[in-house]
């Protein structure tokens, strides 16, 4: 059953990066909007804390997965470090090898992957008006 690969990052701010994270978020979130139309969904989410953090990616197939890590190697992962520690990647679904090759660069770095998919279902969503309240 072929469907949507999702990445889900787990990582620890560094202590007093609160705000160089959430710049990288910013500029992450406007790149992957402009130049990344087969994102499917890009969501960055922290805890109450501000230490931990999750970047929640769903992408269409392996290969819109591909062309995010291009983008992220040549244009965030600088930043992107500055101010996360990274300890864990799953994705569900399959990823290419060249996908996984990069995982693999971080030692530090927990890779899990679930290729098979069972069932499940993707509903687009109609775009939705700001909440005037």
């Amino acid at each position: 059953m072929s469907g949507p690969l999702i990445f889900i990052s787990r990582s620890r701010v560094k202590p007093g990066k609160g705000e160089k994270y959430q710049e990288h978020v910013m500029e992450a979130t406007a790149l992957v909007e402009t130049e990344e139309p087969q994102v499917i969904a890009f969501n960055n989410y922290r805890s109450e804390d501000g230490t931990e953090v999750s970047c929640v990616q769903v992408h269409a197939d392996a290969d819109s997965l591909d062309r995010h890590v291009k983008l992220f190697r040549e244009r965030l992962s600088e930043r992107a470090f500055e101010s996360v520690d990274s300890y864990e990647v799953d994705i569900y679904g399959r990823p290419s090898d060249s996908a996984l090759e990069f995982l693999s660069q971080f030692e530090q770095l927990r890779v899990r992957v679930l290729p098979m998919r069972d069932a499940g279902l993707l509903r687009p969503q109609q775009a939705r008006s700001p909440d005037p309240s």
